[in-house]
């Protein structure tokens, strides 16, 4: 059966409390759950992981939603306009690389301006794992489907980044060791440790 993941959090409604008045949550309400973050584990579920993800919002307002229609269609996909998803494009690289055929992420250069440049950076790491790329101004043409060496990658600092080569480790034929990985806290602190708890091997080295 799937391993679970939730990404349902509770949090407290909070009002304005004018000077001198005592202050009463008038209730508990449930946030929306994270669908950048869980971007990461439902990539790693079409990747071959077996993971269920609950508390995600099917009609939420939240663009990255649009990680359902990727995976979707990623199979008859040759470009992804990436304007509206920039987060999502480190871990839609990874799968263009591990899925074959040759896909171009379009509309991307805000991603050079990011905790890293990203395109750059997954660029690197994705050759570094013996994909078959082209970098341009807007983004990347990934040529996959040869499989993910394995081998050491940087995580440049970069949340996303870190995530998105973890990820990647989960379909390479060898062991990744990311320089930098604990960058992943910045937006989710407890990725490795849900990464460990979901069946992931994790091995710190000096």
């Amino acid at each position: 059966c799937a391993r679970l993941l939730s990404f349902r959090t509770l949090i407290c409604v909070s009002r304005f409390i004018v000077g001198g008045e005592p202050y009463r949550s008038p209730a508990h309400i449930q946030a929306g759950g994270d669908w950048s973050n869980a971007a990461f584990w439902l990539a790693a579920d079409s990747l071959g992981s077996d993971i269920g993800i609950s508390g995600l919002d099917l009609d939420s307002p939240q663009g990255d939603t649009a990680i359902l229609d990727i995976l979707r269609y990623l199979d008859c996909s040759d470009v992804i306009d990436a304007k509206d998803i920039p987060d999502l494009v480190p871990i839609i690289s990874v799968l263009a690389a591990v899925k074959p055929g040759t896909r171009t992420i379009t509309n991307a250069e805000r991603l050079r301006i990011k905790e890293s440049d990203r395109l750059e950076a997954m660029a690197a790491d994705l050759r570094v794992l013996g994909v078959d790329l082209d970098e341009h101004e807007g983004g990347l043409t990934i040529r996959g489907g040869r499989g993910l060496l394995g081998g050491p990658v940087l995580g440049y600092n970069d949340h996303r980044v870190v995530m998105a080569m973890a990820i990647a480790a989960t379909a390479a034929d060898a062991p990744i060791i990311i320089d930098g990985a604990e960058a992943a806290a910045k937006s989710y602190p407890a990725f490795f440790r849900d990464f460990r708890r979901l069946g992931g091997v994790i091995e710190e080295v000096e």
